[in-house]
C-alpha cells in the first residue's frame, strides 16, 4: 500500500510541474511583443493609423527615392530618424496613449500610432 501510495502522488506531482510548465508558457506567448512594419513609398506611410500593444516594435521602412525623417514630439515616445532610401528602423513603443507620428520634411505625411495595454 506504501508502493501505490508514492506512486500515486509521483504522478500528481508531475502532472502540477506540467501544468505550471503549460501556464508559465502561456502566459509568455500572451505577453510576447508583436512586430509590426510599416512602408514609406511615394511620401506616404502605408497605413494612416495602427493599434499595437505596451511592448510592441514598429519598423519604419524608407521604400522611396527620397529621404524621410520618422518624428514624433509626444512625450514618452520622442522620436526622431532620418532615413535615407532603403533604410530601416525599429521603434518600441513602451507607454500606452496615442503617438502621433510624421515625416519633418514631409509633413503630409502623417500616422497614428494607437499603443494599447
Amino acid at each position: 500500500m506504501g508502493l501505490y501510495r508514492t506512486s500515486s502522488l509521483t504522478r500528481l506531482r508531475a502532472a502540477g510541474r506540467v501544468l505550471m510548465t503549460l501556464g508559465v508558457v502561456l502566459v509568455h506567448a500572451h505577453s510576447a511583443a508583436a512586430d509590426f512594419t510599416i512602408n514609406q513609398k511615394n511620401k506616404v506611410f502605408s497605413v494612416r493609423q495602427i493599434t499595437i500593444k505596451v511592448g510592441d516594435r514598429i519598423t519604419f521602412v524608407n521604400d522611396d527615392s527620397v529621404n524621410h525623417h520618422v518624428f514624433s514630439a509626444t512625450q514618452g515616445s520622442e522620436i526622431d530618424i532620418v532615413q535615407r532610401p532603403g533604410r530601416s528602423d525599429t521603434v518600441r513603443f513602451s507607454q500606452p496613449g496615442t503617438v502621433d507620428v510624421e515625416c519633418a520634411i514631409h509633413p503630409d505625411m502623417t500616422l497614428e500610432v494607437q499603443v494599447r495595454r
